[in-house]
């Protein structure tokens, strides 16, 4: 125990009084919203809290934890407190970094700051949600802290290639698998960066194997703590349920009459005419939407909660619950086969309305990404994107050839973040605009790093002219 004192002692005396005033105003700033607004009650949060079968282990427990430690009636606060001190962390942690490799720039970091401060700014005071996610007792109030402490990390590994930050990241990445399904994106974004600089740009297929081996290893580490947490809980050796409904959902919106002839299986073919039916009596189809793709990704959004919790849900479990004296866990595990079994007939439909779907849904992630979709941020964020890429060119073909490959090869502290948050934009914009509706809550993790990651590439910019 001593020794870990010793070592923290040891960082915090290696700290520049610049970086801990920098860490004082990141903890003023987000423990500002818990005393302010206090624990935000959301519509999921009674899922998290009752440890409810269709969720991954990793927030729940955080709960438990806390309830066993403060009480039923007292853990709220003391949850939204620590999210606000990881997110304090979080966000220090990303501004001393960037700082150390842009040469001791404290106005980088500063605007690193300014960014992750932005995005909580306005989800508490100019979205309509009217609150930040530090202080809700929802994912997001660890998960966005966690995915900055991973980019981090991974910046750090593709920097250096030191084992310490290798293992980081891998850590980050197992919580946040371990968060929310969505969160597997950070394992393909590993899988992506791997590939990038030691395939494509290192050509180094042996380290390359071995990174995408342990990034294999964390899908499989996901799955089977996902299963030690049921056993646990529930004694039972399963994942969580729900997995086949989100697609579900979509492959419903965008199903047609004939469609139910693609279905072999009586019961599963009936199950789904009678989803197909009330969901069409609803309006809950891709034929009621309106044109544009604005317009067109709004109603599928609108449609697909409707269609998951107000129509497959009803139909699925009460259809079980008519035929079967099944326990509460069988009864999950067969709502899941049926679920499964109907996307995986439907995915035999015609693609094409629903790779419309997924065209707008995608644009509208990418925007939801670095804005918020509207008229006029629509044509924003086509400039900003627009503006990232131009000044990414810019800086890797301004030098001659010769170093033109040099900074190819090598990691660059401007260019390897630039590709990393890039990279996480499209990776979380193509795998959500693949499986749910692309609302700014999915799309934000990555918001105040682009514009961190931009500001690097003007940084470096104005250096070149002066």
């Amino acid at each position: 125990m001593m020794m870990w004192i010793n070592k923290v002692k040891k960082y915090i005396a290696s700290l520049e009084k610049w970086d801990m005033g920098l860490l004082i105003v990141c903890l003023g700033f987000y423990l500002f919203f818990p005393f302010y607004d206090g624990p935000v009650w959301c519509a999921d949060s009674p899922s998290y809290a009752t440890m409810n079968i269709t969720r991954e282990p990793l927030y729940p427990t955080f709960l438990l934890i806390f309830r066993i430690l403060f009480g039923e009636e007292g853990y709220l606060m003391p949850v939204v407190i620590v999210q606000s001190l990881l997110a304090a962390y979080a966000t220090w942690k990303l501004a001393v970094t960037v700082k150390k490799y842009k040469e001791g720039s404290r106005l980088l970091a500063f605007l690193s700051v300014c960014f992750q401060f932005g995005v909580t700014f306005l989800c508490r005071f100019v979205a309509i949600r009217g609150s930040s996610y530090i202080d809700s007792i929802m994912t997001e109030g660890l998960g966005l802290s966690l995915y900055v402490l991973f980019i981090v990390q991974l910046y750090k590994y593709i920097m250096e290639e030191k084992k310490r930050n290798l293992a980081a990241t891998a850590c980050f990445a197992l919580l946040l698998v371990n968060l929310r399904k969505q969160m597997l994106i950070s394992l393909a974004l590993m899988a992506a960066v791997f590939i990038l600089y030691y395939l494509i740009k290192k050509r180094n297929m042996k380290k390359l194997l071995l990174l995408l081996g342990l990034t294999v290893c964390l899908f499989l580490a996901g799955k089977l703590t996902d299963r030690f947490y049921n056993y646990c809980v529930r004694g039972v050796w399963i994942e969580h349920s729900g997995n086949s409904m989100g697609m579900l959902c979509t492959l419903i919106y965008t199903s047609k009459e004939g469609d139910a002839s693609l279905f072999e299986d009586e019961t599963v073919r009936s199950l789904y005419e009678e989803i197909f039916a009330e969901a069409n009596e609803q309006g809950l189809r891709k034929t009621y939407a309106p044109e544009g793709w604005v317009d067109l990704s709004t109603h599928y959004a609108d449609s697909y909660d409707a269609i998951g919790y107000g129509i497959i849900n009803p139909v699925v479990q009460g259809y079980i619950a008519e035929h079967f004296e099944y326990s509460e866990i069988d009864a999950v595990i067969q709502y899941d086969i049926y679920c499964n079994a109907m996307a995986k007939t439907l995915l035999s439909q015609d693609k094409g309305d629903l790779l419309q779907v997924f065209l707008a849904n995608t644009w509208k992630g990418f925007v939801n990404s670095i804005a918020r979709v509207n008229t006029y941020l629509n044509f924003y964020a086509v400039l900003a994107y627009a503006a990232y890429l131009l000044l990414y060119m810019y800086y890797y073909l301004g030098d001659r050839p010769k170093g033109r490959r040099k900074r190819w090869k090598s990691p660059d502290s401007t260019l390897t973040m630039a590709e990393i948050v890039i990279g996480g934009v499209i990776v979380n914009s193509v795998v959500v605009g693949a499986m749910i509706f692309t609302q700014p809550r999915y799309m934000i993790y990555n918001m105040g790093l682009f514009y961190t990651a931009l500001s690097l590439l003007v940084y470096d910019l104005l250096l070149r002219k002066k």
